[in-house]
């Protein structure tokens, strides 16, 4: 691994306080993706309006820059949550030399930085988040909170205002990619920050992935009256190659969840022109299986599928990865139209319950 241009961090400096996990968004953020601006949700509901979500990529690069492919792509061990052409962020996993997790953070970093020694790794159209010269003073792992203390340079201020809740969302998903690491707590300049820099977003606990991704909501819909669903669209990049991004939506509540996600992945994206339609507006779910083991049986059907027909891969994912992001999902099995002899475009069986896959193809960086 090449060397980062961040100072060699020093353990054990910074004092570790236990905080709630909750981060607070605020007024005057706007949406991802160009997207108009959504309103602050009121702090006294904050702590129940999202549940922690993890994130996946199909993005996957070694440190020579070189696409990987097939069981390779499986010693993935670093993901950056980077800024695509479209402005969501999107996981990019690296195949990196480095093992050690305090290596790994920043690298990560440096990766997320704006003109770092490793932004020449970036794949072509995705761009960091993190302000040119940002640099990481200290750093502290505390694998009995799960947290991870990074103090960061004066530079990190010089973000957009309109920039810091991809700030706040990159830095946070991308730190809580690393093994025992689930809340992040932000210093600068040798204090701990209480608000962010620039739009003084609050700080009052830990960040965490409670606060979701790419945060979207529909204008009927009440922060009072919501509930989160995690989904996942796919989209290309410039040399288009297909690519998923995650989405946090914000919907009507339901007691059963499994269907009102799926139904937010027929009723498809709100930006239409950076990701694409995942299913047919025929498609529907006939019914839903809870077994034990974390097992889930979806029943789906849709007429355009005939009997011997291949299923498109992008549906079965997009499914899959949105539904094991509940907490008491492990596998899935899809039937369609009654059918559970189900093969997908992409050649693989899924007419047996499956384990969330391997995001494949990778982009070349």
């Amino acid at each position: 691994m090449k060397n980062t241009s961040y100072s060699k961090p020093r353990r054990n400096r910074l004092r570790i306080g236990v905080l709630a996990c909750t981060l607070v968004l605020t007024a005057g953020l706007t949406a991802c993706g160009g997207e108009s601006a959504i309103d602050q949700p009121p702090q006294d509901i904050e702590d129940q309006m999202l549940r922690a979500v993890d994130g996946q990529s199909i993005t996957t690069i070694n440190t020579s820059g070189e696409q990987i492919d097939g069981n390779e792509a499986s010693n993935a061990n670093l993901t950056v949550y980077l800024k695509d052409r479209h402005g969501y962020l999107a996981p990019v996993s690296y195949q990196w030399g480095d093992k050690d997790p305090e290596g790994l953070a920043n690298a990560a970093l440096s990766l997320l930085t704006e003109g770092s020694t490793e932004s020449g790794r970036l794949p072509t159209g995705f761009k960091a988040t993190l302000p040119k010269g940002t640099q990481v003073k200290n750093m502290t792992f505390n694998p009995e909170q799960k947290l991870v203390v990074v103090e960061l340079s004066k530079e990190f201020a010089n973000y957009a205002p309109e920039d810091e809740r991809s700030v706040m969302e990159s830095l946070t998903w991308t730190l809580t990619s690393l093994p025992d690491v689930e809340q992040v707590q932000l210093w600068m300049d040798s204090k701990k920050l209480s608000e962010m820099p620039v739009g003084h977003t609050p700080l009052d606990a830990n960040m965490t992935r409670h606060a979701g991704i790419n945060l979207e909501k529909d204008e009927t819909v009440s922060y009072y009256r919501s509930m989160p669903v995690q989904l996942y669209f796919t989209s290309l990049t410039e040399e288009g190659k297909t690519y998923y991004i995650p989405i946090t939506r914000l919907v009507e509540p339901s007691d059963d969840t499994v269907t009102a996600t799926i139904n937010e992945l027929i009723e498809g994206p709100h930006n239409l022109k950076a990701m694409s339609m995942v299913a047919t507006d025929q498609t529907k779910v006939t019914s839903v299986e809870h077994k034990e083991n974390g097992e889930l049986v979806v029943h789906m059907s849709d007429p355009m599928f005939e009997e011997g027909d291949k299923v498109p891969a992008d549906l079965l994912k997009s499914v899959i990865f949105s539904l094991t992001e509940l907490g008491d999902v492990d596998q899935i099995q899809i039937t369609m139209n009654g059918k559970t002899d189900i093969q997908g475009t992409d050649d693989i069986d899924y007419s047996k319950p499956v384990t969330r896959p391997a995001m494949n193809p990778m982009i070349k960086g």
